[in-house]
């Protein structure tokens, strides 16, 4: 008689321990790039020390913040298997702490991942165990059930079956099927050998670097050719707008400044595409100069410089670098 969501299979199939061991010391990233970047476990699953992992996943599902079942997984776990603990992601309480981790460790357990929360993380980072969770609460646990061990469980966003491969390093989590297991770690060497070659090439400056703009070309990009060596800079600096049907010249204040435009705040009513000549003061380099608004927000005006003569532009230059260099000294 089967009681779903209570149950517990303590035999499982495991892979050839040879197969396990040949993705020792291959990084996590090389085996997923052979896998179409799929079944890597997402970043939330972190490692709590730097202690490698590698096994058959023993897998346990949990009722979350709760770690009945967990507590029988360790002990019919075997030694080598990895726990994956799918904990539904809660971090309210830490369904493992560091006297469960001991027992593992006793046991010859070969690691655990919990997605959910874990404690005593000073510990835990000392262990020589390898650990992974997606975070830690001083919370602790309860232990009421239910729960499954050995059922296909969800764990940081993906589905890992009873036996699946699990590697693990610094980068995070993926996840093999054994039946792809050979030819994925036949890749994977051929992966790691191509990545040693390239270091090679990059410390003697030969690495081909030709495919980037070869596949930005088929992508359609575009280099233009214009100069973009603008920048822009905060000033809030009072200058005058000078519009031949106003008789007197109408303040306003410039909020930032670049060598092509100037952005200003003023209750003057400034049209779309309008010409008008701008009095910058002595700060801003003692000059007249003709603008046009590009774009209008309220009292905020967005404004290109025209026709700048090779002067103003290289006196503007000089009055932005001016005030960079204030902002850097401040």
């Amino acid at each position: 008689m089967s009681n779903v969501g209570l149950r517990i299979f303590p035999n499982i199939s495991r892979p050839h321990q040879a197969l396990i061991e040949g993705f020792s010391g291959i990084p996590v990233a090389n085996i997923a790039d052979n896998m179409n970047r799929t079944s890597c476990m997402d970043a939330k699953i972190r490692p709590i020390n730097d202690v490698p992992l590698l096994g058959p996943a023993f897998t346990v599902k949990v009722r979350p913040g709760d770690n009945l079942m967990l507590h029988r997984a360790l002990d019919l776990a075997k030694a080598g298997d990895i726990l994956v603990v799918d904990a539904q992601g809660d971090l309210s309480n830490a369904i493992m702490g560091e006297l469960m981790a001991l027992w593992a460790k006793q046991r010859g357990i070969g690691g655990l991942i919990i997605d959910g929360a874990i404690r005593d993380l000073g510990a835990l980072k000392k262990m020589a165990l390898p650990i992974y969770a997606a975070g830690v609460t001083p919370a602790g646990p309860y232990k009421d059930g239910p729960g499954e061990i050995n059922v296909a469980v969800a764990c940081g966003g993906v589905v890992v079956q009873p036996g699946d491969i699990i590697v693990g390093d610094e980068d995070g989590i993926v996840v093999i099927n054994p039946r792809d297991a050979e030819e994925l770690l036949e890749k994977s060497r051929s992966k790691s050998r191509a990545e040693s070659q390239v270091m090679q090439e990059i410390a003697n400056l030969s690495w081909d670097r030709t495919w980037v703009e070869r596949d930005l070309a088929n992508r359609g990009a575009v280099v233009e050719k214009e100069k973009r060596n603008f920048p822009r800079v905060a000033i809030n600096e009072p200058v005058e707008i000078l519009l031949k049907e106003a008789e007197q010249p109408i303040e306003a204040t410039a909020i930032n400044i670049s060598a092509l435009g100037i952005l200003l705040q003023s209750e003057a009513e400034l049209e779309l595409n309008s010409l008008f000549r701008l009095h910058l003061p002595k700060q801003l380099g003692e000059m007249h100069v003709e603008a046009r608004v590009i774009w209008r927000q309220k009292h905020y005006f967005g404004c290109d410089f025209v026709d700048l003569s090779a002067e103003l532009r290289g006196t503007l230059e000089d009055v932005v670098s001016a005030y960079l260099w204030l902002e850097l000294a401040q």
